[in-house]
């Protein structure tokens, strides 16, 4: 995919390297992709279903809020024992950290939209990252009508170690398109997704590629756990942090060891290069963050976790 390069260190994205990024997963997985959001056969059922409770109502309220009422507690109390569960099955993660004769390339993806003001951490982050900079193949991937973020990122670039990617303004504006931009630029065989707000352990490169190295060709994805670090701030960053704490310590292990689908965070997701790209990337009309990726794209390969954490924050907005 060739595109101009209008200033160092920076690649635009051409009409045809935008399109595949935009539609390319829809074309090759159509039942897949969620740009049609609803089948016909989908809403009569959804039909179906809202006739028949407005039926049962009106022909036995009680009954039908009985029924309703006994169905939440059903659910709400699997969630609960199934978080009981994972916390009585604690095993620790055990971990290494990769040495290898010659280092693989490994890319990194970081999708930014009006985040100017964190990049420069961001990027701090990154240059402390305990992996040879000669072997790391970092993109920026920048919306090309956000300015400030752009001029921030080319600030940031170099030209070998960070590259910036500009993506020209076109529906959908979304997370996942602008990582299939990167994933058909990158160099690496290994590939990890960071958000501007990430703050990566050190060593987590080289602990995610040991356990790829451990976990044979057909581990294609691996997920390291997500901490709140200003938990203290404010009460809502004190549910995220807990939440996140259940979520990637209790659940994800569990569901790991089971080898039952593994639903991935937006960030701090680990790929096998080759079998992201197998399984069609990324699909650009899903802006859900927490889906099975690879339990719906790639359900042969293994999903796994691993314990070297990644710090990020969360800020008690709406968005």
């Amino acid at each position: 995919m060739d595109g101009a390069e209008p200033q160092h260190g920076a690649h635009s994205l051409d009409e045809a390297g935008l399109d595949v990024a935009r539609l390319g997963f829809h074309r090759a997985h159509k039942r897949r992709s969620a740009k049609r959001v609803l089948y016909f056969t989908q809403a009569v059922v959804f039909a179906a279903i809202v006739a028949s409770f407005v039926w049962a109502i009106r022909a036995a309220p009680s009954l039908t809020w009985t029924i309703v009422h006994y169905g939440a507690f059903a659910l709400f109390a699997t969630a609960i024992t199934w978080r009981f569960i994972a916390a009585s099955n604690l095993k620790p993660l055990l971990w290494r950290l990769a040495a290898p004769a010659v280092w693989p390339t490994y890319t990194i993806l970081c999708p930014l939209y009006r985040e100017a003001n964190v990049l420069p951490d961001l990027i701090a982050s990154l240059q402390r990252l305990d992996y040879p900079q000669h072997a790391l193949d970092v993109l920026l991937l920048v919306e090309g009508d956000d300015q400030h973020t752009l001029d921030a990122a080319l600030a940031a670039a170099n030209g070998q170690l960070i590259r910036v990617v500009i993506i020209p303004p076109a529906s959908p504006r979304t997370k996942p398109k602008a990582l299939n931009a990167g994933l058909a630029l990158a160099r690496g065989e290994y590939l990890v997704v960071y958000d501007a707000e990430d703050r990566p352990h050190p060593q987590q490169l080289r602990a995610a590629l040991a356990a790829f190295e451990d976990g044979g060709e057909r581990l294609a994805c691996l997920q390291a756990p997500l901490e709140i670090d200003n938990a203290e701030q404010a009460w809502i960053a004190r549910q995220f942090a807990a939440e996140y704490a259940i979520q990637f310590r209790e659940i994800l292990p569990l569901l790991a060891r089971l080898r039952l689908p593994l639903p991935l965070g937006g960030s701090s997701n680990h790929f096998r290069t080759s079998a992201l790209r197998a399984s069609g990337g990324w699909d650009p009309f899903n802006v859900s963050k927490d889906r099975a990726k690879f339990a719906m794209s790639y359900a042969h390969l293994q999903r796994g976790a691993f314990d070297v954490p990644l710090l990020s924050q969360s800020f008690a907005s709406a968005w």
